[in-house]
């Protein structure tokens, strides 16, 4: 392999998107490594024992599909 095919493969994996994605990675895994510990959650009648982290994954996700679901999209006219 020749010193510019290696260059270039580093210049590859060292885009910001990649690099933007490695630090979200770390992230994630220290909140989940810091939020381990068990909490309980009663929605009506129905009490759930769960890792924290892993309820406001849950709770981040139906944020994330309820904007899905009550965001307008316009139709293009191409």
């Amino acid at each position: 392999m020749s010193p510019d095919t290696q260059k270039t493969s580093v210049q590859l994996l060292l885009t910001p998107r990649n690099i933007l994605a490695a630090v979200l990675v770390v992230l994630a895994v220290i909140f989940i490594l810091q939020n381990r510990s068990t909490t309980t959650i009663q929605l009506f009648w129905v009490s759930v024992q769960s890792p924290l982290w892993l309820t406001l994954v849950v709770i981040l996700l139906l944020g994330w599909i309820a904007g899905l679901l009550t965001t307008r999209r316009n139709k293009s006219t191409n």
